[in-house]
């Protein structure tokens, strides 16, 4: 009985010895799926301004898209500038902005935000 249960925490410890190792040398992200801007193990959340053009004078419409990313294992969406502008109906794009949320590395996001007419 005693070989067990010392067996168990060897084995725990090694799973999170090599869970660590993986990390350090970047084989698990745990950080954005994208790995633009910073990336933070409990939280974190930014938008980043990539693409902008002379503003019309017209109101301009957002169409937004996502990946989403559920714990470590699962991944969906997508997050391409043609899905955002159809998302909107947007025709005519003038700029291109990227969100990101990540909460304790369980859940993620990366969305792509256009904004146009």
């Amino acid at each position: 009985m005693k070989n067990n249960c010392q067996l168990i925490p060897r084995s725990f410890a090694f799973s999170v010895a090599v869970f660590i190792c993986l990390s350090i040398t970047h084989c698990v992200n745990l950080g954005q799926p994208q790995g633009l801007g910073p990336t933070g193990i409990l939280y974190a959340s930014y938008s980043l301004g990539l693409s902008e053009r002379n503003l019309p004078k017209l109101p301009l419409k957002k169409g937004k898209a996502c990946v989403k990313r559920y714990g470590f294992l699962f991944t969906s969406g997508d997050a391409s500038i043609s899905e955002a502008a159809n998302a909107s109906g947007i025709v005519d794009i003038y700029r291109i902005e990227k969100e990101a949320t990540n909460y304790l590395s369980l859940y993620s996001s990366l969305c792509t935000v256009v904004w146009g007419i």
